[in-house]
């Protein structure tokens, strides 16, 4: 639209990318008030600048909003996925303390089977092993020197061996129960962290951000401009009609008769006409030619008005969908703000569980020794009683010479006493030869009374074995015999 000659200097006309000037025709005075009329409906499109700076600012706000929790989020991220790490290197410090315990484990295990095969080893050699017929009760045959030994206390302490594996056993799985869980927790984490929305904070998402707030704008700039080219619009048709005779009177009936129909109107024509007539407008023209262009130019704007509006609305248009993107921006960033805070919550319940899992891993250890303990102290048992097992087999076979020993040193006496019961025979002999010899000589000249063993006859001596009783009774009462075996003629010979 292009002003008036008058007033070229301080108004233009409408301005659109295919603007173009054309020849207006004679203008009758119903014309010009419909120019008017549309005039005044064309600036209803004001609603759509106000819409449009409402627009400009909520996005450039959201953007600031954006900026604001996608940093938050991604320093809150980048903080947790470091917990993270931390937590993993914690998990695989109670996992080594894990795998050293099944490593000390299996040692146990080789180190019992090994101390209960020798002590296997040396219950069978006493299975094997029999004892000497000598040595073995006339009514029991066939015995081993097993037989004498309680096995009870072997089984016993397989039954402790037993107790004590299933003991380190519980432990390793009550410590490997609070692993599994800490490991899922940390999985849990992880999983939550990938599941959750990225900020768009990447290099790419930003400067296309920047682009759509700049380009809205631009779109509510050019939307000022076109409203401020038809409210010049306005007020040279307005100052048309006021110049036109007639057209007032017209443009006021015209503008009644609409506002009836349709009810109060935003801009009030007969006002903007009372407030240029009280008060002189630059658009108001100073000679017949003045007239004329003016009039020229409103017919050439009139022709663009609703390209104008529709313009704006255009404009509007991509505003609106500009918009929609950043809200649709903010809420993935609110989402992915939301979604780490959630993390962050369940870092935090899994903070509160650490102490349990360190506790834990201190509890095993302390378990574990002491089990361990009680096991090298059940080892050590078992080592002591194959000790004394083998030594119990090697005391039967010294056993067995000792009896050798004494059945020879019998014999020995045995023969000497035999020996000597030959010689005391062969001087009983002739002590009985020499008394009959006696007897003949002098025999009959002596009283019979005068020595009662006169006529007695010899002493008979016997060697007979005695126990230990017998022997010490014997010591005790060596006098009182010996004059009772005076006496009865007879003497005995203790053999020890």
């Amino acid at each position: 639209m292009a002003a008036s000659s008058a007033a070229c200097s301080s108004a233009g006309s409408l301005k659109r990318s295919d603007d173009h000037q054309q020849k207006p025709p004679s203008i009758p005075i119903d014309t010009l008030v419909n120019h008017l009329l549309v005039a005044k409906r064309s600036l209803s499109s004001m609603n759509h600048v106000l819409r449009a700076n409402e627009l400009a600012t909520s996005a450039r706000l959201s953007h600031q909003e954006a900026l604001l929790l996608g940093a938050q989020t991604a320093f809150v991220r980048n903080s947790m996925l470091d917990q993270v790490t931390i937590l993993t290197r914690v998990r695989g410090s109670l996992q080594c303390t894990y795998e050293w315990g099944k490593r000390d484990f299996k040692k146990l295990v080789k180190a019992m089977d090994e101390v209960d095969t020798e002590l296997t080893g040396t219950m069978d050699m006493l299975r094997d092993t029999q004892v000497q017929s000598t040595l073995q009760p006339s009514d029991r045959k066939g015995l081993t020197l097993l037989d004498f030994v309680d096995e009870t206390s072997v089984h016993d302490m397989r039954e402790a061996m037993k107790r004590s594996i299933q003991d380190l056993q519980g432990i390793q799985v009550s410590f490997d129960g609070d692993l599994l869980r800490f490991e899922t927790d940390i999985r849990n984490l992880r999983k939550t962290l990938s599941a959750a929305p990225l900020p768009a904070m990447d290099e790419d998402t930003q400067p296309a951000t920047v682009s759509l707030l700049l380009q809205m704008e631009d779109h509510s700039a050019t939307m000022a401009s076109l409203l401020a080219s038809l409210t010049t619009h306005f007020d040279m048709c307005v100052t048309a009609i006021r110049t036109t005779e007639g057209a007032a009177a017209l443009a006021r009936r015209r503008v009644a008769e609409g506002t009836q129909s349709q009810g109060s109107e935003e801009v009030s024509i007969s006002g903007v006409i009372a407030e240029q007539e009280s008060h002189m407008s630059d658009l108001e023209p100073k000679t017949a030619d003045d007239q004329a262009e003016m009039l020229k130019v409103v017919v050439q704007d009139a022709k663009e008005v609703d390209d104008v509006v529709f313009e704006i609305q255009d404009h509007l248009a991509n505003m609106e969908q500009e918009y929609t993107v950043v809200q649709k921006h903010l809420s993935r960033t609110k989402a992915s703000y939301t979604s780490i805070l959630e993390s962050f919550t369940m870092l935090g319940e899994i903070g509160d569980r650490l102490g349990d899992y360190l506790a834990a891993e201190e509890d095993f250890k302390q378990r574990w020794e002491l089990e361990k303990e009680a096991v090298f102290g059940k080892l050590e048992e078992m080592r002591e009683m194959r000790k004394f097992y083998e030594g119990y087999a090697s005391a039967h076979g010294s056993l067995v010479l000792e009896v050798e020993r004494r059945r020879a040193v019998d014999e020995r006496v045995q023969s000497i006493w035999r020996k000597a019961q030959e010689s005391v025979d062969k001087i009983l002999e002739a002590d009985r030869a020499s008394r009959e010899t006696f007897r003949q000589d002098v025999g009959e000249y002596l009283p019979t009374d005068l020595w009662a063993g006169i006529q007695g006859p010899a002493r008979k001596w016997t060697v007979v074995q005695i126990t230990d009783d017998e022997s010490a009774a014997a010591s005790v009462d060596r006098t009182p015999a010996q004059g009772s075996a005076i006496a009865d003629g007879a003497s005995k010979v203790t053999l020890n």
